[in-house]
Parts: structure tokens; sequence; C-alpha cells
């Protein structure tokens, strides 16, 4: 019979994290990075270096109740911006690519 330590180490997804200053980043692991993502890291960024084991996705009846659990919270979320004209959603969502890529330009 596995000990209480046992049976939670088995059950439980163990993660780690790490979280860097891109400014004192090793030169050869900044460089994988960059290559990685594509673009070159700023001093000021941080970088998050996640491991864990992924579970499966849910099927049948599960799948199927999460789904309806998204559907109804994004029938929420629209409930509350329905009244917020599309320009000013467009705005908002350019502000937020803007943020999270520094590098990005809207397509023409």
């Amino acid at each position: 019979m596995l000990d209480l330590r046992e049976r939670f180490e088995k059950k439980c997804v163990v993660s780690t994290v790490l979280i860097h200053k891109a400014s004192e980043l090793r030169p050869q692991t900044r460089a994988a990075l960059e290559a990685e993502l594509g673009r070159r890291l700023q001093d000021n960024e941080q970088v998050s270096i996640m491991v864990f084991v992924p579970h499966e996705a849910p099927r049948g009846k599960a799948r199927r109740e999460a789904g309806r659990r998204l559907e109804e919270h994004l029938n929420r979320i629209d409930e509350k911006t329905k009244t917020v004209p599309e320009a000013e959603m467009e705005a908002a969502l350019d502000e937020a690519l803007r943020s999270a890529r520094p590098g990005y330009r809207e397509r023409e």
C-alpha cells in the first residue's frame, strides 16, 4: 500500500516555473529563447519557463459539459460588451496585442 506522500506524488501534476530577467540570461540561453520566440528580447523583459505533465483532454460527457460551460461564459461576456461600440472594442484589442507583442503591426 502506498503511503500518503507516494499517493500525492502519483496523483499530482508537479510543475516547475522559472522566471528570469532577460538582461541576466546567459548569452547562449538568450539566443536560444530569441530563436524560439522569433524576436529579440528586450533587457527589461522577463522570461517564464513552465514545465508540466499535460493531461488528456476530456471526452464524451465531460467534454460536452466543458463546452457548454465555455459557451455560457462567452455568452456572459457578450452580454457585458454588447453596448460597447465596435471601434472601441477594436482599439482595446489592438492595445492588448501591442502590449503583449511589442513588434505587433496591424494587417492592412
